[in-house]
């Protein structure tokens, strides 16, 4: 975003065009929000990674939650013919609702700028006897050049042409939000297939005292996916 704030802004003081100066204008105004956008990301990833994110927990119906950031992403997925392939039971979490909605919204904006045009995409929510396991899988537009631990770092992208809006800190904040609420997050690969995976403890399997510093990564047992989902076509 600043290198876009610089060229524009050096565009609009050599120019005389109303028009050239209304549209060097938008465009130093979209890269401002993109900027803005960015440092919340950043402060909303350190914070967390800190222990010092403000959590307000409360009950909430998780697959209703789900359902909701769902008909969010219809449009941009419609755009690209991804057909939504929906699992969910009803599930009762204890989660700060605007953090747990930030970690669905991330996961599938991320499915609308890299998935296949034209493919299937399986969003599965189901128990286990510590936690509820979400699952969100499609197919690469792209060959998946990196390690399901690379991509979670901060201001990786998957898409290596930078083709696609985006800071890098999508599934930083993913991970971040989920560890602070004493969940997990993980990334698969197997070919051009693309499984996130998020963990969500129930009510009753929550330590007495949260505190993010302490999780223990074991706390909610071994990360498990099912081998009888379709895959995507």
């Amino acid at each position: 975003p600043l290198t876009g704030l610089r060229s524009y802004s050096e565009l609009l003081e050599i120019t005389d065009d109303p028009e050239q100066m209304r549209k060097y204008a938008g465009k130093i105004s979209q890269y401002t929000s993109r900027l803005n956008s960015l440092v919340t990301d950043l402060f909303d990833v350190s914070k967390a990674n800190a222990g010092s994110l403000h959590l307000d927990p409360v009950h909430l119906a998780l697959d209703q939650l789900i359902y909701q950031a769902l008909e969010e992403a219809e449009t941009n997925w419609r755009t690209k013919d991804l057909q939504a392939v929906i699992s969910l039971r009803e599930a009762q979490v204890l989660l700060d609702p605007d953090k747990t909605m930030r970690i669905f919204e991330n996961l599938f904006s991320n499915v609308s700028k890299y998935a296949l045009k034209g493919t299937r995409v399986f969003v599965t929510l189901r128990e286990t006897p510590t936690s509820y396991v979400v699952n969100i899988k499609n197919t690469s537009a792209a060959p998946l050049n990196f390690t399901a631990e690379e991509i979670t770092e901060r201001f990786v992208r998957g898409d290596k042409s930078r083709h696609e809006v985006g800071s890098g800190l999508g599934l930083a904040i993913v991970k971040s939000f989920a560890e602070v609420q004493h969940g997990r997050f993980r990334i698969e690969i197997d070919g051009d297939l693309f499984r996130a995976i998020v963990v969500l403890p129930k009510p009753e399997d929550l330590p007495p005292v949260p505190d993010a510093q302490d999780v223990d990564d074991n706390s909610i047992g071994p990360l498990e996916s099912t081998d009888d989902e379709k895959e995507p076509q």
